[in-house]
């Protein structure tokens, strides 16, 4: 676990992180990095980490968020499905940054039959001398629901940062469907948002989880049938027959956060060809470039959707989110329309 100057532990759902006041403060998105190292994953093993060690050092972020599926137990692909030895190569990668880290589980860190659940998963993790990270409440539903609030020297809170567990799988494992934010997770984080609302009613915050809730579907289909509440930001909708990774079930995270109206920003993964930002009801809803090399067949090739997603909160409190492609070429497939955009 991390221990630097500036981080504080105030209990088991709730961490204190002193940024500094004279400059911007950034933070870098990495997600669906889908590490093997198995016998039949060098190859695609080394591809990933030199991505994420050039988009880093690029970067120079003061924190990594990494939103889910950062290794990948999955036998046929990997040659092992020993997690807690992927977790363990991957900790002592990142840890050579000397940046301090926090992450949330997508659907395939523990996949089944893999040597550890998320429980156990969770403790491996928290071992990483930069890590920043907490299983969380026992009495709310999934593994590392927790808060890490950026603060001022005083310990005033100056944006809320919510790390939620998206889950993995519905009634079953991979056939029954992708599972969601569960209501008592979504109860938990806005009543405690609104706990630091009392305190300064102008707070906003943000929140990473690993798969997009619904809404994120619903306002890129109103997006291209013209209707203006959606803004559009940056990106595209590469998946095949514009597919979005979202759950059966319903629920009402982005219903009751907009109700709630203190996070204006929500990033996720799961979907590795989707780069799409849009603005809806308010939130500003991002898919966060993937790294991943292995998941997919194929994907070692595709190239356009590979790369980071840079967050900078700015002195003043603006926010600045940009695409940090491993190329320089960005697809902005939209409304049915295929163009490349240069950066």
């Amino acid at each position: 676990m991390f221990c630097g100057d500036g981080l504080r532990q105030k209990d088991e759902e709730t961490f204190l992180l002193e940024i500094p006041e004279n400059r911007d403060y950034k933070i870098l998105q990495l997600t669906d990095l889908h590490l093997g190292f198995g016998i039949f994953s060098h190859k695609k093993d080394k591809m990933a980490l030199d991505a994420v060690t050039k988009i880093i050092n690029r970067t120079s972020p003061d924190l990594i968020v990494f939103t889910g599926d950062t290794i990948f137990p999955f036998l046929p692909k990997v040659g092992t499905m020993n997690n807690k030895k992927q977790a363990e190569r991957f900790i002592r990668f990142i840890d050579r940054f000397r940046i301090p880290y926090t992450l949330v589980f997508g659907n395939h860190d523990c996949e089944m039959g893999a040597k550890c659940g998320r429980e156990q998963l969770a403790d491996v993790f928290t071992k990483g001398k930069y890590c920043i990270f907490s299983k969380g409440r026992k009495d709310i539903f999934g593994v590392g629901n927790f808060f890490i609030n950026l603060t001022d020297k005083q310990e005033n809170v100056l944006m809320p940062l919510v790390m939620l567990d998206s889950n993995m799988y519905g009634d079953g494992w991979f056939f029954s469907g992708f599972d969601c934010i569960h209501d008592d997770q979504t109860e938990w984080c806005m009543n405690r948002l609104s706990k630091l609302k009392k305190i300064n009613p102008d707070i906003k915050a943000m929140a990473f989880f690993h798969m997009p809730v619904r809404e994120f579907k619903e306002a890129y289909e109103k997006m291209k049938l013209g209707d203006k509440s959606v803004i559009y930001e940056h990106g595209s909708i590469a998946e095949k027959d514009e597919y979005f990774g979202i759950s059966y079930k319903k629920g009402d995270f982005f219903k009751k956060a907009v109700e709630n109206g203190i996070i204006k920003w929500m990033f996720c993964g799961h979907d590795h060809l989707n780069t799409l930002s849009l603005t809806y009801k308010g939130i500003r809803l991002t898919y966060g470039m993937s790294i991943d090399c292995l998941g997919y067949n194929g994907i070692s090739k595709s190239y356009i959707q590979r790369g980071g997603t840079l967050i900078t909160r700015k002195i003043d409190g603006r926010v600045d989110i940009k695409m940090i492609p491993l190329t320089r070429t960005v697809s902005t497939r939209v409304r049915g329309e295929s163009k490349n955009q240069q950066h």
